[in-house]
C-alpha cells in the first residue's frame, strides 16, 4: 500500500539521472543500488535483449528487466509492458517497484545499502549460488565501491559490505593463465580436429549471469571464455583443446565470403574457440577495457593454434548463424578489434576486410575518450587529411591523432548513459557562461570546402540552443551553426559547408548558453563539398 501511494504522486521525469532520482523518491529504493544494477546489467544503456542461450530470459531497458518479470513489474508500477521495454523512465521505475516489493516482504532497513544484497541477488535471475554471490559481491557492490555516474549525477564510491554469503574463488587453468577457471560440464572431444576460428559472442546479460548459466549442466551450452563488462576479469569454462558448445551451426562458406568451402558441413563447435562478452547485441558501444582484454584472449588463441588474424577467421556468431543470431551486433568495433588483436600479438597493420566479420559497426576502439594529439597550434605538423570523408570521434582511440582528434578540458566527462551515440560514447558538460569548448581538430593539406555534420544524443535535458563554430589555424571564423540538441539525435546533422585553409583547423562546440542543460560532444564528420 505504501508503494502504491508513492507511485500515485509520481512526477514526470526526463534525463538519465532524473529517472533514478524519481525512482528512489517514489519507491524508497536507494538510487545507488539502482545505478549499480543498471551499470552491471547494461552499462546504463537502453537495450532490447535477444536470445543467446536457449531457455534463458531476454532483458529490456537500462535495468535489464527480464521478460518473465515484465507483467509483475507492470502491475506494480502502473506502466504497460511495452512502455517498460521502450521508456528508460518507466524501465527504471518498474525495476525499482520490484525491488521495493521484495524489500517490503523481507522487512529490511531500506536505508542500509548492505541490507539490499538479497534483493540484488534475486534481481540477478541467476539460479546457481556461486553466480548469485559473485553478482552481488563483485559486480553490483563492486560497482558501488567504484561509484557510478550518469549525466547530472555521480554517485560517490561506497564501501558497503553486502549482507549475503561471500563467493569462493578457484584457481587458474590452462590456455590463458590469467583467467578464473570455472569448469563447465558442457563439452566434449574435438575428435582430433584443430582450432581454425575464433567466434565472438554477446551474452545478452550480465557477466555472472552468463558464466554461471554456461557452467550449469542443465543449460546444455558453454563457451571457452567469458569477458566481463570492463575487461577486468575473464572466466574460462572449457579447455581450448576441448569442444565447447557455443554455436549451433555448421560451416557454410556462403556466410564467409566463399572462403574455405572445402570444410562446408563441419560443426563450428568442432573447429572454433568461443569468446562470450557480458553485454547485449543491441548495445551501441562496448567498453574499451572489454575490447582490449578480449583482443588479448583472442591473440593467445591465434598464437596457440595458428589461427590467422583476419576477418575470415575471427568472426561474429551472427555471421555464421544468421537465421536466428546477430551477435555481437552492429556496435562491435570490428576494425579496431582486429587491429588490437594484431597489436596484442606484437604485429601491426590494418585488419583487412573487416566488414565481412559478422555485423560490423563503427570502426573505432571502445571506451571513454581522452585528450590526445598535438595542441592544434598553427605550428603543428602532421599527416594531412586527404580529400576523403572522415569522422572525428569523441574517442581518440578511434581517431588518427596525427591527422585529427578531439580535445576537451577536465570539466567534460565521458558518458554512455543515453542511447544513440556514435561509436563508443560521448563527452558531456553542463551549460554555463564559460569559455570551455570541445574542439574537434583536423589537419588538411590544402584549402578545401567541407560539408560539416555533427552527431549527438538528444533529450529534454540537452540545450535547445548550442553553437558549433569553425575556426582556421589563425583563429579566423569560417562558419557557425546553432543547433537544438533536444532533437536530431542518433543521426548526422548538417552544420554547413565551410571552407578551411591548409593547416590545422577546428570545429568548436561551445557550452556557453543558458544554464541548466548538458552539452553533448559526440562526433563531427567532414566530407569534401
Amino acid at each position: 500500500m505504501m508503494l502504491l501511494a508513492l507511485l500515485a504522486c509520481a512526477p514526470e521525469t526526463t534525463g538519465p539521472a532524473n529517472a533514478f532520482v524519481a525512482a528512489e523518491a517514489q519507491t524508497g529504493v536507494p538510487m545507488e543500488i539502482l545505478l549499480a544494477i543498471a551499470k552491471v546489467e547494461t552499462g546504463v544503456q537502453a537495450v532490447e535483449g535477444a536470445e543467446e542461450f536457449p531457455g534463458q530470459d531476454v532483458s529490456y531497458g537500462v535495468m535489464g528487466l527480464r521478460a518473465s518479470r515484465l507483467e509483475t513489474a507492470s502491475k506494480l508500477s502502473g506502466y504497460d509492458v511495452e512502455t517498460i521495454k521502450r521508456s528508460s523512465d518507466a524501465n527504471v521505475m518498474a525495476a525499482a517497484t520490484l525491488l521495493a516489493a521484495w524489500a517490503d516482504a523481507a522487512a529490511i532497513d531500506t536505508n542500509n545499502l548492505s541490507a539490499w544484497a538479497p534483493m540484488v541477488a534475486d534481481y540477478s535471475g541467476i539460479d546457481e549460488q556461486e553466480g548469485r554471490r559473485e553478482y552481488v559481491w563483485y559486480e553490483v557492490y563492486g560497482a558501488l565501491a567504484k561509484g557510478v555516474d550518469v549525466e547530472g549525477y555521480r554517485s560517490d564510491a561506497r564501501s558497503d559490505t553486502p549482507d549475503y554469503p561471500p563467493p569462493a574463488r578457484t584457481s587458474s587453468r590452462t590456455g590463458d593463465g590469467s583467467t578464473v577457471w570455472t569448469p563447465s560440464p558442457n563439452y566434449n572431444s574435438r575428435s582430433g580436429a584443430g582450432v581454425d576460428y575464433v567466434i565472438i559472442h554477446a551474452c545478452e546479460g550480465s557477466y555472472s549471469g552468463c558464466w554461471s548459466w554456461l557452467a550449469n549442466s542443465s543449460s546444455g551450452v558453454s563457451s571457452h571464455y567469458v569477458v566481463n563488462t570492463d575487461g577486468s576479469e575473464v572466466r574460462q569454462l572449457v579447455d581450448e583443446d576441448s569442444r565447447a558448445w557455443h554455436i549451433s551451426a555448421s560451416y557454410d562458406c556462403k556466410y564467409n565470403s566463399s572462403k574455405e568451402c572445402g570444410i562446408n558441413g563441419t560443426s563450428m563447435n568442432t573447429i572454433s574457440v568461443g569468446i562470450e562478452h557480458a553485454g547485449y547485441t543491441s548495445q551501441t558501444s562496448w567498453d574499451a577495457g572489454l575490447i582490449a582484454r578480449s583482443a588479448e584472449i583472442a591473440c593467445g588463441v591465434t598464437q596457440r593454434h595458428g589461427v590467422p588474424i583476419d576477418s575470415y577467421h575471427l568472426v561474429g556468431h551472427g555471421q555464421l548463424q544468421p537465421w536466428n543470431r546477430s551477435d555481437p551486433g552492429t556496435g562491435w568495433p570490428w576494425t579496431s578489434y582486429l587491429d588490437q588483436v594484431r597489436t596484442a600479438c606484437g604485429s601491426s597493420g590494418s585488419s583487412g576486410s573487416s566488414g565481412s566479420s559478422g555485423s560490423s559497426g563503427s570502426s573505432g576502439s571502445s571506451g571513454s575518450s581522452g585528450s590526445s594529439g598535438s595542441s592544434g597550434s598553427s605550428g603543428s605538423s602532421g599527416t594531412s587529411v586527404t580529400a576523403s570523408s572522415f569522422v572525428i570521434d569523441s574517442n581518440n582511440s578511434a581517431n588518427d591523432t596525427s591527422a585529427y582528434y578531439i580535445d576537451v578540458s577536465d570539466e567534460w566527462w565521458s558518458s554512455t548513459s543515453a542511447s544513440g551515440y556514435y561509436n563508443t560514447g560521448y563527452w558531456v558538460a553542463p551549460t554555463e557562461s564559460v569559455s570551455d569548448p570541445a574542439s574537434f581538430y583536423f589537419n588538411t593539406d590544402t584549402s578545401r570546402c567541407y560539408n560539416v555534420e555533427a552527431w549527438w544524443t538528444s533529450g529534454s535535458d540537452r540545450p535547445p540552443s548550442v553553437t558549433f563554430v569553425g575556426w582556421d589555424q589563425n583563429d579566423a571564423e569560417v562558419g557557425r551553426a546553432t543547433v537544438n540538441q533536444q532533437t536530431g539525435g542518433k543521426q548526422w546533422n548538417k552544420l554547413g559547408s565551410w571552407t578551411f585553409p591548409a593547416g590545422w583547423n577546428r570545429v568548436m562546440l561551445s557550452r556557453w548558453t543558458t544554464s541548466g542543460y548538458y552539452t553533448i560532444a559526440d562526433a563531427v564528420r567532414l566530407t569534401p563539398c
